[in-house]
């Protein structure tokens, strides 16, 4: 999502190069000139270092997450000497150059839910250069007598207003347990495109939410997540007669997950139940409706070079977790049949795509993407101008520079339709820079 998902090239890609190589004596210099590892306390005369170095960036690769708006491993490691407390540091700086036509979107992501409907001399071409989604993080792994290994994480970028920094992931995670803020349970961060966008396609389904998770590989080949996440809400009320209050329960995700192919290809099964709560001025009373949505996603590897993923999902209740409609208003809007009353709406999303990597160097991304809202009880009549239907295509490609380096192009088309077929389209092609540390 650099933006969406191109931290996973480019940290990712570097970061697999390292992580995966062995100990042994041809990888171990080869993999030293692309970390900077220091052992605290270690002898020269007594300690084999270069296994010590090996053993530690080993340790914080098997805690990296893969997939959309994820962070490999670092530059900066620093260990000791028993390799008891592995501490990382890492980021990189992202320049991103866009050019926009047609309907221009105002926004630094291509979000197709604000592409105009009409053209004007203000959003008939703009230049964009943008970044805030340089990124900063911090790792701790340290292995205990009583929990195991225990890992803290802190990730910042400057998407905050004015660019300030604002805090992306903090939380805490051992035993399978994970307490604080990342990416939501509900989202397969392995069945998503990597992108310069930093919003990535529309139908996906992403937010990074507080919670508490329970993570269990049941074997090999399966695994299952379940949390409790903090809910958000929004809704549209056009009128005071009903308003959101603050949520009583935790948004309730899960899934099942079956890998094969050594763990280079998956499908999840993916579930949430949400009970939204508002207050009806007309009843005087509070009101709670239920949400819930369905997924089905993956990511399969169709040789050792390229790859399809995908997902579908469908529910109601559910539009704050689907990247297009999050933060707009569709989660609840009012039932014009209850004077009062709040109801949900159904809405769809679907995506596809694939990846192929020409070469260690070279790698390539295309995707489509839709999502779908559907009328209830005759609310599109009372919102003829609301949103009923968005397209999202994407097509890139990556160069990697050095391990630490990349650039990329990227074309970006998207489409909105409103429920009186009210029809907006904008486009947009742009590249990048990027220096991971």
């Amino acid at each position: 999502m650099m933006t969406a998902a191109a931290g996973l090239f480019s940290l990712g890609a570097w970061a697999d190069d390292t992580a995966t190589a062995s100990t042994d004596t041809p990888q171990r210099g080869h993999r030293d000139k692309r970390n900077t590892v220091w052992i605290i306390g270690a002898d020269p005369q007594t300690d084999d270092v270069w296994v010590l170095k090996g053993k530690a960036i080993d340790i914080y690769a098997t805690t990296v997450k893969e997939g959309f708006q994820q962070s490999g491993v670092p530059n900066f490691i620093i260990s000791d000497r028993s390799n008891k407390a592995v501490f990382g540091i890492g980021g990189f700086v992202s320049f991103r150059t866009a050019y926009d036509w047609s309907n221009v979107i105002d926004n630094k992501d291509f979000v197709t839910y604000d592409i105009p409907m009409l053209k004007t001399p203000s959003n008939k071409q703009r230049l964009l250069m943008d970044v805030s989604t340089s990124r900063l993080f911090f790792k701790t792994i340290v292995n205990t007598k009583a929990l195991g290994p225990i890992e803290t994480y802190i990730e910042t970028d400057f998407r905050g207003g004015d660019n300030v920094l604002r805090l992306r992931e903090a939380y805490v995670s051992f035993k399978g347990l994970t307490f604080g803020q990342t990416a939501t349970t509900f989202a397969d961060l392995q069945a998503a495109p990597t992108t310069i966008d930093f919003q990535g396609p529309n139908a996906y389904t992403y937010r990074r939410n507080l919670m508490i998770r329970y993570h269990l590989n049941i074997s090999p080949s399966w695994e299952f997540a379940v949390a409790a996440e903090m809910p958000g809400v929004s809704a549209t009320t056009p009128t005071r007669a009903a308003y959101v209050i603050p949520q009583r329960v935790p948004d309730f995700p899960m899934y099942f997950q079956y890998n094969w192919n050594q763990g280079r290809s998956h499908l999840r099964a993916s579930g949430i139940l949400r009970t939204m709560n508002y207050y009806d001025n007309t009843s005087m009373n509070t009101q709670t409706e239920l949400g819930w949505g369905a997924m089905l996603s993956g990511n399969i590897a169709l040789s050792k070079s390229a790859s399809f993923f995908g997902q579908v999902v469908y529910g109601e209740g559910i539009e704050n977790y689907i990247q297009d409609l999050n933060g707009n208003g569709y989660d609840l809007v009012s039932d014009p049949n209850r004077l009062g009353r709040l109801q949900t709406l159904p809405a769809m999303g679907w995506m596809a795509g694939f990846q192929v990597n020409f070469t260690r160097n070279w790698q390539m991304n295309a995707a489509y993407s839709q999502v779908s809202v559907w009328d209830k009880n005759d609310y599109f009549a009372q919102a003829p101008d609301a949103y009923r239907l968005s397209q999202y295509i994407v097509g890139n490609l990556f160069y990697r520079i050095s391990p630490a380096f990349n650039v990329g192009v990227e074309y970006l088309y998207g489409t909105r339709k409103n429920v009186n077929h009210e029809l907006g389209h904008a486009n947009r092609a742009q590249m990048m820079v990027q220096f991971n540390f």
